[in-house]
């Protein structure tokens, strides 16, 4: 995860985008060709070519090498010049290296198990809407029941590894394009050039759209509302700009209340500096849902560690142990410009509250238990020593939440990840697993028994 940075400059090309049609760059991409307005535009913007020939080839499929470069140059990324060397089929010194290698860097892409990149294969549709929502930053949406009426084709399953990306795609604008519009979706049909230029097209007007949305001030009240909750800890340049940054510092343990402006991320950044079991409380003054997440920090700025909160009528609610370090708490409403609070407090737990306190679940040896009343997650952890195939089974599934964290000494493979109820091939390294209520509130108990076989 990282933090929040400023539209790229690679966005904010508005005219150019929105622009009118002009004379056809090809003479296969005539000005009838379904996706013609996106890829004239974002020739002239200089994101993708056409072929020495003078051709552009739209129905030819796109490898994953190009559709990288293509992600770079419309998001204006500039890889390290420093990054090479990252897999064995990557060519040394190749057009492609930095991208590719600046991409795994940063976490982006990943490997196969034999340590290829396989730069010329042809990407999938799902795998380009992961590169997409990775290198550009976007916010991947939570699935719920609103998934099942947007992801309809009868060839996804909203338990598949990529749905949340499809999901996403889909309620920020990236998807429909023509073409792809009938009962199938296809997940694993090669993207084409013509239609990878429609993909960029529409996330590059997500961030054109959120823009816009960004007022130029803010109201004096809203000022003084946020500035009326005083902290200590807090500096006075962090303290006079909730209403205008979506992230803000404070210290721990803080109370806090601000507006969203559209239904764009807010967060709160602080430091922990012993472990500490802190209780999150999130309400919304309106009507609608507030997702909360709170992500430890690596100085890459990603996280290993990060906590999903509870959700439950306009309120979402996070009680972890947490280790030492850099936090970000992250906010998301469903309702525009909703007002909202924050309470984030150190109150003891019941011992099995995070990573710190994951108790270990040895293979074939089934675990039952219970969620109590009020408390939000239960956690367990296993270490895989050699690569298997194996299932963590989760009674009471349409309840329970299971989640399977893989640390940094897990090397993930591909674009797939183990998830709850479903065979994997584990490769060796550290896994968490976080229980939680799926439906079900937090006022009530709920039994469960786990096992990893």
């Amino acid at each position: 995860m990282r933090r929040f940075s400023q539209v790229s400059a690679a966005v904010l090309m508005v005219p150019l985008l929105a622009g009118t049609a002009l004379a056809s760059l090809f003479p296969d991409v005539p000005a009838t060709h379904i996706h013609y307005k996106e890829i004239d535009s974002l020739v002239n913007a200089g994101v993708i070519n056409g072929n020495p020939d003078g051709t552009f080839d739209p129905a030819a499929p796109v490898n994953r090498a190009a559709f990288l470069k293509m992600l770079y140059k419309a998001k204006g990324k500039e890889p390290d010049p420093t990054s090479v060397r990252c897999f064995k089929d990557v060519i040394p010194d190749s057009w492609y290296e930095p991208f590719v290698c600046d991409a795994a860097a940063n976490r982006y892409v990943d490997g196969y198990p034999d340590g290829n990149f396989r730069p010329a294969q042809a990407v999938k549709r799902v795998e380009a809407l992961k590169m997409i929502t990775t290198v550009f930053d976007i916010e991947v949406d939570e699935i719920d029941a609103l998934a099942k009426e947007i992801v309809n084709f009868v060839d996804i399953s909203t338990s598949a590894w990529y749905t949340v990306y499809l999901y996403t795609a889909f309620n920020k604008g990236i998807l429909p394009i023509p073409g792809q519009d009938g009962a199938r979706f296809y997940p694993d049909k090669e993207l084409l050039r013509s239609e990878a230029a429609a993909y960029i097209y529409n996330a590059l007007n997500v961030e054109i759209r959120e823009a816009r949305q960004q007022p130029v001030t803010q109201s004096s009240s809203a000022s003084a509302n946020n500035d009326d909750t005083s902290d200590s800890g807090q500096s006075g340049s962090a303290q006079s700009s909730a209403s205008d940054s979506t992230e803000v510092a404070v210290s721990f343990p803080f109370e806090r209340s601000g507006k969203f402006t559209a239904k764009r991320p807010y967060a709160f950044v602080f430091d922990i500096g012993s472990p500490t079991t802190a209780y999150i409380k999130v309400d919304l003054a309106t009507s609608g849902k507030v997702s909360c997440r709170l992500y430890l920090l690596a100085s890459t700025g990603f996280s290993d560690e990060y906590f999903l909160g509870h959700q439950e009528g306009n309120s979402c609610y996070i009680h972890a142990a947490l280790n030492p370090g850099a936090y970000q708490l992250q906010l998301q409403p469903t309702v525009a410009d909703a007002t909202f609070s924050v309470e984030a407090s150190v109150k003891a737990g019941d011992g099995n509250d995070g990573f710190r306190e994951a108790l270990g679940l040895p293979k074939n040896t089934p675990r039952s238990a219970v969620l109590e009343v009020n408390d939000i997650q239960d956690w367990y952890s296993f270490v895989v020593r050699k690569e298997e195939t194996m299932t963590l089974d989760i009674t009471n599934a349409l309840e329970i939440d299971c989640i399977v964290y893989a640390m940094k000494d897990v090397d993930l493979y591909g674009f797939s990840g183990p998830s709850c109820g479903q065979s994997y091939l584990y490769p060796p390294g550290t896994y968490f697993v976080a229980i939680g209520r799926s439906i079900a509130s937090k006022a009530s108990q709920k039994t469960y028994t786990i096992q990893l076989r």
